[in-house]
């Protein structure tokens, strides 16, 4: 059995594309009636986030920033069971993904960070990129479920947040190429 914890757009989509493969998968949301709106597509919602995670093996996580990963991350761990793995989806700063890999670690559990660079219709047709770092034989050990999850994993070495900081330089390149399109388009072409 799989968690996933943020039913947002993407954590949702991600949610029907594991049940489409025939996944048990269980699910929680800070706001209920996003992890209810799953269970019409087969998934089981939980009020509590601990017992959503409860026998999984795996737990997913797309949530909005280190402070929220690691608040869910603490009400969770009451419900995580021995060798279950920790992958978090969200775009998080580099330093926040070195720590939590550190802190669960210690506490006798795996946190790998995975963060994407894909919408939530590529969720839900698991197509896109994910991108990991870290311990060579943990990622190995994932890639076949992370693969099923999306259409292409890119490896970023050992350093655990090597893949934190390519997301964030991924997504201000975005935005530097965004705005320097609307400049441009501003100064060739003005309104009127």
């Amino acid at each position: 059995m799989v968690a996933f914890i943020g039913m947002g757009l993407l954590g949702s989509n991600f949610v029907k594309a594991m049940l489409k493969k025939g996944a048990e998968v269980h699910v929680w949301n800070r706001t209920p009636e996003k992890a209810k709106a799953l269970e019409s597509f087969g998934a089981k919602a939980f009020e509590h986030v601990a017992d959503a995670v409860k026998g999984a093996t795996s737990i997913h996580l797309t949530l909005k920033d280190d402070a929220a990963v690691n608040d869910v991350l603490e009400q969770a761990k009451a419900g995580f069971e021995p060798g279950v793995m920790i992958i978090d989806h969200s775009t998080t700063s580099a330093h926040g993904a070195a720590e939590r890999t550190e802190l669960w670690k210690k506490r006798g559990f795996t946190y790998l960070h995975a963060p994407v660079f894909m919408g939530p219709q590529n969720a839900l047709e698991s197509t896109g990129t994910m991108l990991v770092s870290g311990d060579a034989e943990i990622i190995s050990s994932v890639e076949p479920e992370l693969a099923k999850m999306t259409g292409k994993v890119l490896h970023f070495g050992d350093k655990n947040n090597t893949a934190a900081g390519m997301k964030l330089i991924g997504n201000l390149f975005l935005i530097a190429m965004t705005a320097g399109v609307a400049d441009s388009l501003a100064l060739c072409c003005p309104p009127g």
